[in-house]
């Protein structure tokens, strides 16, 4: 029994969508079926702009599009995840590749499958050793600033393919804004007019009904324009004929040069669009109720982008929007995103004709109107408001993706963000703790301005105490001794807050009861958790210690230090009664 349970586990670990395969029912085939088809609507315009937007041909959009939801869907723990070409995504393929090739060209093209090859590599790495907690390096302040820059950037892109205007590549933002706007006068009068009907119509629809799939609307609309008024015979730039059938399965180029060159921007390309994968999957599950496994989803989405690299696939993620759409429109199990595939299986094989005289205007409308939902600068200036700190972060990336590259902005912003979190490990706050008599309890001296016991003192330190922070702790509680001005005979340290400690910090403790000799004060601990007293131990500290000066509940660890002060100075000196035993001695 135990070993055919033990096999099952592992065949559930390696096909993870048999255990919801199993008990499929027609009904939830109905539902699954209905989203699969709505999404593909949304996929296949978005999939074409998408590849445009990332330098290439769209039928690589397509491609991507045919493969990866239904890798993503099988393999991923979040069974509404519509996989795919995203807006995020597709900026940073551009961004990374351009200084290595000409979007467009054959080469470019090629490294977009390495690209997606590594990337796919680096996820199930992370999936199958369980690093999922990878992600908790990625501040949402840092993603926040981050996508509101993107969502500039994006739209700076396709100004060219939506006004008509001829504008050469640049690696960075403002020299292509500088470009634009020098072109201003010369702009395409009817290729901008198709991108304002596109972009009108897509607003438009959706403010009348948000089910209706604008997008396809847009489109279809501005393809009509196309054909009727033979607009392409007069400037209208259209995407051309799309070549029909299925992508031939290739092997991306496997060439070590080019991969150690692309490994930086690999990694942080896998942990962006992660970043968005992650939030996307938190949004749905808080509704569907399902336990999102992070480390399964990595893996998911490590196979949708390795295998779909041999099928001519650019880098995928998890899409917002059309998660958005998989689960309004029922979607129950991971066949909605496989008839999603299906469908664009299909439009390769006997719809590409019609895709021929779709104006790139058009998709650039789809490709803006998209990212505008990125962009919320508010948000950013918000978390100025609510904590400088994320304030700094945010805005400092949101700067930096302007003025250089996205991605080494967001690096940037991840450092900041360790920065500050290290400077606030760095400096615990120590809090001197006293008794309230009125309140009968114990609280923070400082904040309630109440006197402490002038011969116990009780500080806390609010934080870990390692390498980093261990000398200034000391010195710090050694500052807080020097305040108090009068003879104080205990130093009863609350640990209660120090999940961790290292040998630095037992070293800097040693150099602490140095101190407190000199001094002829004793020291005391109270609620020392076993893993910090297990270091204690291992360190040889524990044998330099009083170990019946280490409580565990504050009653008794005041009861036993009373009995040991000088009660003559209660009697005589001190003016507070803060404690029970008070009254035996005044």
């Amino acid at each position: 029994m135990t070993k055919t349970t033990s096999q099952q586990g592992m065949l559930h670990r390696l096909f993870p969508f048999l255990a919801w395969l199993k008990g499929y029912q027609i009904s939830s085939f109905r539902s699954d079926a209905l989203a699969g088809v709505t999404v593909a609507v949304v996929l296949i315009p978005q999939a074409m702009a998408y590849a445009m937007l990332a330098g290439l041909p769209p039928v690589y959009g397509l491609y991507a599009a045919a493969v990866t939801p239904l890798i993503g869907a099988l393999w991923g723990s979040l069974r509404q995840l519509a996989t795919g070409p995203i807006a995020i995504m597709s900026l940073l393929v551009l961004t990374t590749l351009t200084p290595m090739a000409e979007p467009g060209s054959k080469e470019f093209i090629e490294l977009a499958f390495l690209l997606s090859f590594m990337v796919g590599i680096l996820y199930i790495v992370i999936g199958v050793f369980r690093m999922g907690l990878v992600m908790s390096f990625i501040s949402h302040s840092a993603v926040k600033g981050f996508t509101a820059a993107a969502a500039l950037i994006i739209i700076a892109t396709q100004l060219p393919h939506f006004l008509g205007l001829s504008a050469s590549r640049h690696e960075y933002v403002l020299p292509r804004l500088v470009e634009i706007a020098k072109g201003l006068p010369d702009l395409h009068i009817s290729t901008a007019a198709v991108g304002l009907l596109a972009i009108g119509l897509i607003f438009g629809v959706q403010k009348l009904r948000k089910t209706l799939p604008a997008g396809l609307i847009a489109l279809v609309a501005a393809t009509i324009a196309i054909v009727v008024f033979e607009l392409h015979l007069k400037g209208v730039a259209i995407i051309g004929k799309v070549p029909g059938g299925l992508a031939h399965p290739m092997v991306p180029p496997l060439n070590f040069e080019i991969i150690s060159s692309l490994l930086g921007p690999a990694v942080v390309i896998a942990l962006v669009s992660f970043a968005e994968t992650y939030s996307v999957g938190k949004a749905i599950s808080s509704q569907t109720k399902q336990k999102v496994d992070v480390d399964q989803e990595f893996i998911g989405q490590g196979l949708a982008n390795l295998i779909g690299s041999f099928f001519q696939s650019y880098p995928v993620s998890g899409s917002f929007s059309r998660t958005a759409i998989n689960f309004a429109t029922g979607a129950k199990t991971g066949v909605s995103s496989v008839i999603s595939s299906l469908s664009v299986i299909l439009a390769l094989l006997f719809l590409t004709p019609l895709f021929t005289y779709i104006p790139k205007a058009a998709l650039a409308a789809l490709v803006i109107s998209a990212v505008l939902m990125l962009f919320h600068p508010k948000e950013v200036f918000v978390l100025w408001k609510k904590n400088r700190h994320d304030g700094i972060v945010a805005v400092t990336v949101f700067v930096l993706a302007l003025l250089t590259k996205p991605d080494y902005a967001l690096l940037i912003g991840v450092m900041i963000s360790l920065m500050f979190f290290l400077w606030k490990t760095m400096h615990p706050r120590i809090v001197r703790i006293t008794k309230d008599p009125e309140l009968n309890m114990f609280v923070n001296a400082d904040t309630y301005d109440k006197p402490s016991c002038p011969q116990i003192l009780q500080l806390r330190s609010d934080n870990a105490i390692y390498f980093a922070n261990a000398e200034y702790t000391i010195e710090h509680l050694l500052e807080r001794l020097d305040e108090q001005k009068t003879p104080v005979r205990f130093l009863l340290l609350n640990f209660e807050v120090v999940g961790f400690i290292d040998i630095t910090g037992t070293d800097e403790l040693r150099v602490l009861l140095d101190e407190l000799k000199l001094q002829e004060v004793r020291l005391a601990f109270l609620s020392v958790h076993l893993p910090v007293k297990q270091v204690f131990e291992s360190s040889g500290l524990l044998e330099q210690l009083n170990t019946e000066h280490m409580f565990e509940r504050r009653e008794t660890a005041i009861a036993t230090l009373f009995q040991d002060i000088d009660h003559e100075y209660c009697k005589t000196e001190c003016p507070y009664e803060l404690f029970r035993e008070c009254s035996t001695v005044k």
